[in-house]
């Protein structure tokens, strides 16, 4: 395991929290803006990528922090916030957190209000698909900026972790050209969103108890030289419910050659004892097996990365095999997802 001074990502996130409670007094004597643009100074430095926003003034403050929707630095977010100090009335949050109420917003000498907006949803590969009109007409050089415009407004309306994580593709319809589009104001559809991804989807962020049910799947890849690959995959069912929960954002793998049914009896009982360890405080889920070209991977998703991967290797002296372990950021379920509508 890394150690904080090993860690480039600890070692930022240490030295940020140094330097806001070293400029905490100087902190407390600004408001609005100003507060705001130091903070954002104080941040540059470790995590460029990242913004600070305030919300309330000092000395009680909220310091909300976000990647302005971008999940490749989501990962550093989630650290920072986990690794915040406790600080006297001040709260640190991640991400941008849905909006109470409708919303306007002017860029360019162009308006456009989030009741302007109009939203239609569907299943798509285990997320939500979107399509995007608007309930009046839009000059065609404003289009680019109103398409613009409610993509922030999504961002608002859903919070920026739903928005970049739950939702799919997203596509523009012009109401004015396709006289079928139906959809129902931006303003209402959190509620519907949310709906539809615990029912319609069944991600209801309840860890499934008892025996979990599988499928047994069968997928074929091109290799270099042209020739086919096959793949055997067990799909925990039960894990979709668990779908991007933003406490299972770490994906672990364990991958072991078998070449034998006594490697294989080995490989299975490795991987029975690790998804025990972690099953058993809800510290993360069994997701798929997968068996390609005689090696067959294990993979689970976890809340804490370090602890998973310190289970993994504690259990390969005794497995007999070596195994290969990885960790990978995966807030959206990708490899899992991918075997959700698969068929046999």
């Amino acid at each position: 395991m890394l150690t904080t001074t090993e860690d480039p990502r600890a070692a930022a996130c240490s030295a940020f929290w140094q330097a806001v409670s070293a400029n905490l007094e100087r902190l407390n004597d600004l408001t609005g803006r100003d507060l705001v643009d130091a903070l954002n100074e104080l941040l540059a430095p470790f995590f460029p990528d990242l913004a600070a926003e305030a919300m309330g003034d000092p000395p009680a403050f909220k310091l909300v922090l976000t990647a302005h929707g971008s999940k490749a630095h989501f990962e550093d977010l989630m650290a920072l916030v986990q690794s915040a100090p406790s600080m006297p009335q001040i709260e640190v949050e991640a991400f941008r957190q849905r909006a109470d109420g409708g919303f306007g917003m002017r860029m360019n000498d162009f308006e456009l209000a989030s009741s302007d907006v109009l939203v239609k949803h569907e299943p798509y590969d285990g997320l939500i698909a979107l399509e995007i009109g608007f309930a009046r007409p839009i000059p065609m050089d404003m289009r680019d900026h109103a398409r613009h415009m409610s993509f922030i407004m999504l961002d608002h309306i859903l919070g920026e972790y739903d928005f970049a994580v739950k939702v799919g593709p997203v596509d523009f319809v012009d109401p004015g050209e396709d006289a079928s589009f139906d959809g129902m104001p931006l303003d209402d559809f959190a509620p519907v969103f949310d709906t539809c991804w615990r029912d319609e989807l069944g991600h209801t962020g309840i860890f499934p108890g008892g025996e979990h049910s599988w499928s047994s799947l069968t997928a074929t890849r091109a290799a270099e030289d042209g020739s086919e690959i096959k793949a055997i995959v067990s799909r925990n069912d039960a894990a979709n419910a668990l779908v991007a929960r933003a406490d299972l954002s770490h994906r672990i793998s364990a991958a072991v050659l078998v070449e034998s049914s006594e490697q294989l009896e080995h490989a299975q009982n490795y991987e029975d004892r690790l998804t025990t360890l972690l099953q058993r405080h809800e510290e993360g889920c069994c997701t798929h097996v997968m068996l390609e070209q005689r090696v067959r991977t294990v993979f689970y998703q976890v809340a804490n990365p370090s602890t998973a991967l310190a289970h993994a290797h504690s259990l390969e002296a005794d497995a007999g095999l070596p195994v290969t372990v990885d960790v990978v950021f995966d807030p959206a379920w990708d490899a899992y997802r991918q075997w959700l509508d698969a068929s046999q």
